[in-house]
């Protein structure tokens, strides 16, 4: 119901997207879930100005290969390792 942090609480909810036997199929819903969520927002733009600050936003977005690395649970031949 609630994070702490720093001293702080926060309330928070919860709620499941989906639920998938792999990570890879987390993975893949979440990029087809958030293609979906983009392709909302920007219709839901009411002028151009806005529109090309969410493009802006997204194009400024990036990982770094450490963060890429440790976020990486599969090997090449898509086996899950523990």
């Amino acid at each position: 119901r609630q994070l702490e942090s720093r001293g702080q609480r926060y309330p928070c909810c919860l709620r499941t997207l989906h639920v998938g036997g792999t990570i890879r199929t987390c993975q893949k819903f979440l990029i087809q879930y958030n293609r979906r969520q983009l392709l909302v927002l920007l219709q839901n733009c009411t002028n151009e100005e806005e529109r090309q600050c969410i493009q802006k936003s997204l194009l400024s977005c990036s990982l770094t290969e450490e963060q890429s690395r440790s976020g990486d649970e599969d090997d090449d031949d898509g086996t899950e390792t523990d």
